[in-house]
């Protein structure tokens, strides 16, 4: 699936700025990042800029890196509008990622890199831990489990594609908290919860 048939490039298209909030405990992890000394962030599935504004307002310099082109543009429209900067990157975080070894001395991403099959997802892990300086320090969050009332087909175990609605065609590599000590196991793992009634699991994650 290439950028252009992205189902969040039409979503982008079609609805425009959907994310204009940061995400619930974004405070509390940006508190963690400060406390760690953390200063270029890479926001990883930046989608239309909601937490590149935000690290921007908590002092942090953050790089957005996303697969759509529509959302990169409303990260830069909605930049221009706060008087801010910051660099922006389109790239598919299923592949290789376009920046050096140890360029990052933190990592947010928020429900994005579960949207691949497992051995991308793979890709994406082993290129988050080339990425990230060694002793920093990133915060993920995954999906746990299926939205009810949604169909899906199952592609391989644990891994499921909706044959509706917004994100039709897009696959959803669900992890179990065993799953997720297993695939990340390169990181420390300082943390691991459960949220939003076990459909989104958060882990704070240490390069070593």
């Amino acid at each position: 699936m290439n950028s252009i048939s992205h189902p969040w490039e039409s979503i982008y298209k079609r609805e425009g700025r959907v994310f204009t909030e940061p995400f619930p405990r974004f405070k509390a992890v940006a508190k963690i990042f400060a406390q760690q000394q953390c200063h270029r962030i890479l926001d990883l599935g930046c989608g239309n800029g909601r937490h590149v504004v935000a690290l921007i307002k908590e002092g942090f310099k953050p790089i957005g890196l996303d697969i759509s082109s529509s959302g990169l543009r409303l990260t830069g429209e909605w930049l221009e509008e706060e008087g801010m900067k910051a660099g922006l990157v389109k790239a598919d975080a299923r592949r290789f990622l376009p920046f050096e070894s140890d360029s990052f001395d933190g990592l947010l991403s928020t429900q994005v890199i579960h949207h691949a099959l497992l051995s991308e997802v793979r890709v994406t892990i082993a290129e988050m831990w080339r990425v990230l300086t060694k002793g920093w320090i990133a915060f993920v969050t995954v999906a746990g489990r299926k939205h009810e009332g949604e169909a899906y087909e199952e592609v391989e175990p644990g891994t499921f594609v909706p044959i509706d609605g917004t994100e039709e065609g897009l696959p959803h590599h669900l992890f179990t908290e065993d799953e997720l000590r297993s695939e990340f196991g390169a990181f420390q793992i300082r943390e691991i919860r459960r949220r939003a009634e076990g459909k989104v699991l958060a882990l704070w994650l240490m390069k070593g």
